[in-house]
């Protein structure tokens, strides 16, 4: 077309591949809980796998990251390349949008990284300091080596067979994602996180569902926190409206709605009363015919509207009272020691 030795270009009569539909699967959080624990056993492989759950970052760029890229004090945490594989050869490149990101951290994760990094220079004698290109993940002592992503992907999938799940890393991105989403983190917040191009149209795409679920939360808050009417529209049947009709969709007609409409309908009768259990998802998932993550979506319509209250790593109850703004507990880790509490 350019040289003028054609007149048509042949490729606008092609037809473009369909795409696959996206359907991420992320770890429920009784999952989330338990593969934390599991990995925490290993002090490295711990903090590995909690920093790609709370930042969502590509297992390449995992294996990229330098003490110099951590900046503890201001808890921001800079991505800026990533490791690739092909066989047994890996090398640095930039990451996948070529653009660098500067990730904010929790309180928690920043105290996590701080005393991990005490113990790995304690652990090579290089006092309480890390080289600044030394990475953060590395088989070597003194981190002069990255890690191959093949090599962490491997031992994450080991780990979770060994709790019965058939999992992968990327899965962690996912969780991050959509827990991000759930608390009402907007998309081009997380999209930024996550290192999605677009401003954001990715992680739309990807997360469409959980996009839609927070954005129905936002509606009733926003009603919530609206201004009081004027007395003259208060109790006059100014306002009244008609009786709503039920639309299709408000029809439980997806799977986790009509879950999450049989339970409502068990707690509001009485049959699930307050602080009594609810079935496990594995009791839900297979009741209904249908997948953990749609189990677990039914939950969280549910907890949304303040009927059941969801804990890490325990079964969700009947709400007895209003859910207090602590959320639920995390597990805390005994760094040095490599021991687990609550």
């Amino acid at each position: 077309m350019r040289w003028g030795w054609i007149g048509v270009n042949p490729f606008d009569l092609a037809e473009p591949i369909p795409g696959t539909r996206p359907d991420p699967q992320p770890p429920t959080p009784k999952q989330a809980a338990a593969i934390a624990n599991e990995a925490w056993l290993d002090l490295d492989w711990g903090m590995l796998v909690w920093l790609a759950m709370v930042t969502g970052i590509r297992r390449g760029e995992l294996c990229a990251l330098r003490w110099d890229r951590l900046e503890l004090e201001a808890g921001v945490l800079t991505i800026r390349s990533s490791i690739s594989q092909r066989g047994a050869r890996t090398w640095e490149k930039d990451t996948k949008t070529h653009q660098q990101r500067r990730i904010t951290l929790d309180p928690q994760t920043v105290a996590l990284l701080h005393a991990y990094r005490q113990q790995c220079a304690e652990r090579a004698s290089l006092g309480s300091e890390m080289a600044g290109e030394a990475r953060i993940f590395s088989l070597a002592l003194d981190g002069s080596a990255w890690m191959k992503p093949d090599t962490v992907s491997q031992r994450y999938e080991r780990m979770c067979r060994r709790l019965g799940w058939d999992m992968n890393i990327h899965q962690l991105r996912h969780y991050s994602a959509t827990e991000l989403i759930a608390a009402g983190v907007d998309v081009r917040t997380v999209a930024g996180r996550l290192g999605h191009g677009g401003g954001g149209s990715t992680t739309l795409r990807v997360y469409s569902a959980w996009v839609a679920e927070a954005d129905q939360r936002a509606a009733g808050s926003l009603a919530g926190r609206m201004p009081e009417l004027p007395p003259k529209l208060r109790g006059t049947g100014a306002l009244s409206a008609p009786e709503p009709q039920p639309s299709a969709a408000d029809e439980p007609s997806s799977p986790y709605r009509r879950i999450a409409a049989d339970l409502r309908g068990a707690i509001t009768s009485g049959v699930l009363r307050p602080g009594e259990l609810l079935p496990t998802l594995d009791d839900l998932a297979a009741r209904y015919a249908v997948s953990h993550g749609t189990a677990q979506r039914a939950i969280a319509v549910l907890s949304a509207d303040g009927l059941v209250v969801v804990s890490r790593g325990r079964r969700a109850t009947v709400a007895t009272q209003p859910a207090p703004d602590g959320h639920a507990a995390d597990v805390v880790v005994d760094i040095h020691h490599g021991h687990r509490m609550r």
